[in-house]
């Protein structure tokens, strides 16, 4: 205990004696260093919190709290309905969450049942029943990985005594996609059966698929409202417009160079189904088919009718019988020719997805010059094309989308700079891979650089003025040699005394000596 009081007091002394600017540096030292163990015992003491879940309802967080409660797991809430958990309890969490069939989602599913009410009607157990299937639809869609949130709305109609009379099933799918993600034409098909599988008498077209900020997915196919594309038909112009656009730049590539040249395709498809049939018919080419003649001649005697042939004349009291007949002769043709004419039949079936109107832009880079700079260097300038040569890269633009006057459509092909930042990211790439690795490590730098400085600026002057201290101590503690010629009788007699005592006795008996010591002490100090 005596040994540290003196450590104390010496300390004390040590910095009463210091300079002022000397004092400033020892007490920012000693905050610095107590700062610097209070920073070092937080980062070890310190939990590393990592979302688990996000965006859940009220009634899902509070049942995950009261698991997280009941197993004693530190938890933090967040903003959003979040939800999180030590780093080092992630996976565990969430399979304990898992078995209990956390979290359920916005719907009730076919729990709804199991706190079932004596005396319910049949049209409670109907709207039940409806409830729980879009509910446990909606869970089952929300384990995609792209969706986020998901409710399904359903109708069904009532059981008709007659099947004219039945009216259909009808669904409605509503998505909140995670940031990013995107659902392909086969996954919102995969969802429409999904659907249509869990209801009865729903058919996929019947279902209707939409996202929050209000874009149809799917739809009937055929559906009179034209201002949405099912997905197929979105499919088929994104593959037509990727298509025209890859062979517009893989042509152009090779005249203008690979990275000088970019386009976009925009085709406007018409989708309608058309059946036509027609006749055309000749009349130039008409053709004998059939031909009939008929020929007829007819001779003998003619008779001529002059009142009752059969009368008798009355000549001079006789009776003569009168002969009408004359010589007779008949000839008659007739000629009948059918002709047929030259008839085409044609049965037009125009398929959809026909092209309307096809609008292609191109952008062309260079070409440059290289001139003399302000510095003495040289830069870069951008001259252009000729137009004759923008005509012909157009001419080729026509020919590769196949363009068509009549349809309207337009190809425009300009000249313009390109932008040069890849070159000036080009020349620092090391640089960016320190400042990444800088970045990524800047905690670890941080407490390591700060380790450092304590150790050098308070520990080490600390360290070297408490073992400087402890030598002026034993120097203190071992008596001053003698002068030459002195008889050691001078102080065997009072060794007993305390040692201030013996110091000053020593002092008064040889002050010579005493001063050479205490000059000795000082330029030690200094």
């Amino acid at each position: 205990m005596d040994r540290l009081r003196l450590l104390f007091a010496q300390a004390r002394q040590s910095f009463t004696s210091l300079s002022l600017p000397q004092k400033i540096l020892s007490i920012g030292s000693v905050v610095l260093l107590a700062a610097s163990l209070v920073y070092l015992a937080y980062s070890i003491n310190r939990v590393d919190y990592v979302p688990l879940i996000s965006d859940l309802s009220e009634t899902d967080l509070a049942s995950i709290v009261n698991v997280l409660k009941e197993k004693k797991i530190t938890y933090k809430l967040t903003g959003s309905n979040a939800v999180s958990v030590p780093r080092e309890k992630l996976y565990e969490t969430r399979l304990l969450l898992a078995s209990q069939g956390l979290p359920r989602g916005s719907g009730m599913g076919f729990e709804i049942f199991d706190q079932q009410r004596l005396g319910s009607t049949e049209f409670v157990q109907q709207i039940n029943y409806q409830r729980a299937l879009q509910g446990e639809l909606g869970r089952t869609i929300a384990q995609m990985e792209e969706v986020q949130e998901c409710r399904v709305h359903l109708t069904l109609p009532e059981e008709a005594l007659f099947k004219e009379d039945q009216k259909p099933a009808r669904a409605s799918v509503f998505l909140k996609l995670k940031p990013g993600a995107k659902l392909g034409v086969k996954q919102l098909h995969a969802v429409a059966h999904l659907v249509s599988s869990a209801v009865k008498g729903l058919d996929p077209e019947n279902v209707t698929i939409m996202s929050t900020d209000g874009k149809v997915f799917f739809r009937k196919e055929g559906s009179s409202d034209d201002q949405f594309m099912s997905p197929t038909q979105l499919e088929i112009k994104n593959r037509l417009e990727d298509d025209l656009r890859t062979k517009v730049e893989s042509m152009l590539a090779r005249v203008v160079g690979a990275d000088k040249v970019t386009a976009q395709v925009s085709v406007e498809l018409d989708f309608s189904r058309l059946e036509m049939a027609e006749d055309i018919y000749d009349p130039d080419s008409a053709v004998v088919r059939s031909q009939q003649r008929v020929l007829e001649n007819s001779q003998g005697a003619a008779s001529k009718a002059r009142g009752n042939p059969d009368a008798p004349i009355n000549i001079e009291g006789r009776l003569l019988q009168t002969d009408n007949t004359q010589p007779k002769s008949f000839s008659r043709q007739k000629e009948t020719v059918n002709y047929e004419i030259n008839r085409v039949s044609r049965q037009i079936l125009r398929a959809p997805g026909t092209i309307k109107k096809l609008s292609v832009a191109v952008i062309v880079d260079g070409p440059y010059q290289t001139q003399p700079g302000p510095n003495g260097g040289t830069e870069r300038v951008f001259v252009g094309r000729s137009p004759q040569e923008l005509r012909t890269l157009e001419d080729l633009v026509k020919k590769a989308v196949g363009f068509d006057d009549a349809r309207g459509d337009q190809v425009s092909v300009s000249n313009v700079a390109f932008a040069v930042e890849s070159e000036s990211f080009a020349s620092v790439p090391m640089e960016n891979k320190y400042l990444a690795f800088l970045r990524k490590h800047q905690q670890l730098l941080f407490n390591v650089l700060l380790t450092v400085l304590v150790f050098v600026f308070v520990v080490r002057p600390f360290m070297k003025r408490f073992q400087r201290m402890g030598q002026e101590e034993e120097s203190a503690e071992t008596p001053p040699a003698l002068p030459e010629g002195a008889s050691e009788e001078l102080i065997e007699g009072p060794r007993a005394l305390p040692l201030r005592d013996q110091v000053t006795a020593l002092i008064q008996e040889n002050p010579l000596q005493a001063a050479q010591v205490i000059r000795a002490w000082m330029r030690e100090e200094g």
